[in-house]
């Protein structure tokens, strides 16, 4: 059975497999502060060359997607190639050095949390730059919606639908800020109201799901009745009306008065889909014999949100956690002495 040691005895092996003092460099603050000032100095340089190449080797890259920087490999991003083994020196360095701290201190007997503060304060920074890395290789886009008036299937919560939309505009007319009123609808048939903004995303499972907005505007609708059910429909969205779903395909100009017929797809006789052009006021029968009416075509106010998985958000929050920990940990302790 290991002992109460292995632990610790573990952690010195790992520094000092190749002899005495050979390795303590590797979690040395000198090695420590090195690693962060290269760091600093690396995302400065950074800052620049993105800015002076946003429409060259830069074009497209985004710092929460680190994938661009090896899809299209450059000399241009030497300074994060450079950042690469800097962190990972960096985030070894940490660790060594909180493992010998709080083992140490173990081993002298301190069993008071406040003695193991700045080793949480450690561990928030190594789980942060795990949260960039997820974030960085692992996020994933979820494709983009047009959410307006009707009901609106959105990957990840439900269906959704646009209830208003206010802008706020700067005085040479650029939106300054956008407060978009939205239902969001469960399977359990729950509806929540949420707002979205430009510094408002949807989010679900801690994060790890964002619905951004992407733009704002107005489009094409067209607002299709069965009975009491009704919804409305942009172009290439669809919903369930008396039982069946009703696809929305396209719109033409109706004549020269500005009215446009819909085009839409159902479910034919024997499970083929039946395409067809209708007016404002047509109807045509559903399978069940109930009666699907075009009510009217019309313009309504609608949102592109762009659907992100984002894998590194909850271990963020976990860093945040863990950092307000240790600060909780030093402030008592502070508090304590003044």
């Amino acid at each position: 059975m290991p002992s109460a040691d292995a632990p610790a005895a573990s952690g010195r092996a790992l520094v000092q497999a190749a002899g005495p003092g050979r390795w303590e460099w590797l979690r040395s603050q000198g090695l420590g502060v090195c690693c962060g000032l290269a760091t600093v100095l690396l995302l400065a340089i950074g800052s620049v060359v993105m800015a002076a190449t946003r429409d060259g080797a830069s074009a497209g890259i985004g710092l929460d997607d680190l994938t661009g920087f090896f899809l299209r490999p450059s000399l241009a991003h030497l300074w994060f190639y450079a950042l690469i083994p800097v962190a990972a020196l960096y985030a070894l360095n940490a660790l060594l050095a909180t493992w010998e701290t709080v083992t140490s201190r173990w081993r002298a007997g301190l069993r008071q949390p406040r003695a193991y503060a700045a080793a949480v304060m450690h561990l928030a920074f190594l789980v942060a730059l795990l949260a960039h890395l997820a974030g960085g290789f692992l996020a994933r886009e979820g494709g983009a919606w047009v959410v307006s008036e009707g009901w609106q299937p959105l990957p990840a919560f439900g269906e959704a639908r646009l209830v208003s939309l206010q802008v706020e505009a700067l005085p040479n007319g650029m939106p300054r800020e956008v407060h978009a009123a939205v239902e969001l609808r469960g399977a359990d048939g729950r509806v929540e109201a949420v707002e979205v903004g430009y510094n408002r995303p949807l989010s679900a499972g801690w994060g790890n799901r964002l619905a951004l907005l992407s733009e704002f505007g107005q489009v094409q609708v067209a607002r299709l009745a069965s009975g009491d059910e009704g919804c409305a429909l942009a172009q290439e969205q669809g919903c369930l009306l008396g039982g069946e779903r009703i696809e929305l395909l396209a719109f033409a100009e109706q004549g020269g008065a500005g009215d446009r017929q819909a085009l839409v797809r159902r479910t034919g006789a024997g499970g083929r889909p039946e395409v067809r052009w209708l007016r404002a006021g047509e109807m045509l029968a559903l399978r069940n014999g109930r009666p699907l009416l075009l009510v009217e075509t019309a313009v309504a106010p609608a949102v592109l949100l762009r659907v992100r998985e984002t894998p590194g958000n909850p271990i963020a929050l976990m860093a945040a956690a863990l950092l307000a920990i240790g600060v909780g940990m030093m402030w008592r302790h502070l508090s304590r002495g003044l």
